[in-house]
């Protein structure tokens, strides 16, 4: 999936010849913190709603609060991988997106992203998830997968992750079945380490609750 695919068709763009009074109407009614600022099709940056609220005049227009604004962007042809890191990096809700000419095409909004996310992780199919730690020179997927396939099971979706502080790797997967259990069996004779689990196989709620609760514990830290 590219950025020009996960673009908001429905939040406009602010103008530098906007009324400060226009654009506070714009943030109450598509509740973020901030929008972007155009001249034309030219991207001038993201003005913050905060920054309008301590505006003394509301009559005022929007040119005179966009200088040196901050000016995040994507190109509509990266992966949406790019558009996470960035708007992880910079802690922002919202981001614009510009076309090959360099004009402003968009923006992209968290909950278009994370929908996009969803069903690249697989999280709406039904299946079970182990959680595996493994060293970083010991990783290799295609020994997982071979052991995931040999008990007539496939990989939906992974996840890896490097355990700070350590030489060990995280590997999250999600399966296409529900009862882990020969799954388990099979990467234990393995040796591999399993953190967490997830599925159907297990007879007793209040282990399962257990795990459950270490799990959030677990990704808290």
């Amino acid at each position: 999936m590219i950025a020009k695919n996960l673009i908001n068709a429905f939040i406009p763009p602010l103008k530098k010849s906007d009324k400060i009074s226009f654009a506070l109407k714009l943030f109450n009614e598509n509740k973020l913190d901030h929008l972007p600022v155009v001249d034309g099709k030219v991207y001038i940056g993201l003005i913050s709603e905060n920054d309008l609220w301590s505006a003394s005049d509301r009559h005022q227009k929007l040119e005179h609060q966009c200088i040196a604004l901050p000016k995040p962007f994507i190109h509509e042809y990266e992966h949406y991988f790019n558009v996470l890191k960035i708007m992880t990096d910079q802690k922002i809700n919202i981001l614009p997106v510009l076309d090959q000419n360099e004009f402003y095409a968009g923006v992209i909004t968290v909950p278009k992203l994370l929908t996009e996310l969803a069903q690249t992780m697989s999280v709406n199919n039904p299946g079970g998830i182990i959680i595996l730690e493994v060293n970083q020179n010991d990783y290799s997927m295609s020994e997982i997968a071979r052991i995931i396939e040999s008990n007539d099971t496939k990989i939906l979706s992974t996840g890896v992750r490097s355990i700070p502080d350590s030489t060990k790797m995280e590997i999250t997967l999600k399966l296409n079945r529900i009862n882990l259990e020969p799954v388990l069996q099979t990467l234990i004779r393995y040796d591999y380490t399993i953190s967490f689990y997830f599925g159907d196989n297990e007879k007793n709620e209040a282990m399962l609750r257990e795990r459950y609760d270490l799990l959030m514990r677990f990704l808290e830290t």
